[in-house]
């Protein structure tokens, strides 16, 4: 019988985290789609625009990759957790 082994990244005891991260950052790219060029006050800043969309592009394993690329997803998605609270309750309604 086989049994199934999840990936090595599942095993990974900050895989919740970074996944939990990609999601606030995805919603937060979905936001700004002309990249911080207007104030609306939505989605990335100016200053972390660029660097926001590139980072939610990342699968879990690339976030997981290193040290410092974790520390910068989940220190991103910290910055804009509160704004990815408020698009998911407005899309509730």
């Amino acid at each position: 019988m086989r049994h199934f082994r999840p990936p090595a990244s599942s095993r990974d005891p900050r895989y919740c985290k970074a996944r939990e991260a990609l999601l606030v950052l995805a919603a937060v790219a979905a936001e700004d789609a002309d990249y911080a060029t207007t104030r609306n006050g939505r989605g990335f800043s100016r200053s972390d625009s660029t660097k926001g969309h590139s980072l939610a592009k990342l699968s879990i394993t690339a976030a997981l990759s290193s040290a410092a690329t974790f520390a910068e997803v989940v220190s991103m998605a910290a910055r804009y957790r509160r704004q990815a609270s408020r698009i998911s309750q407005s899309t509730l309604l």
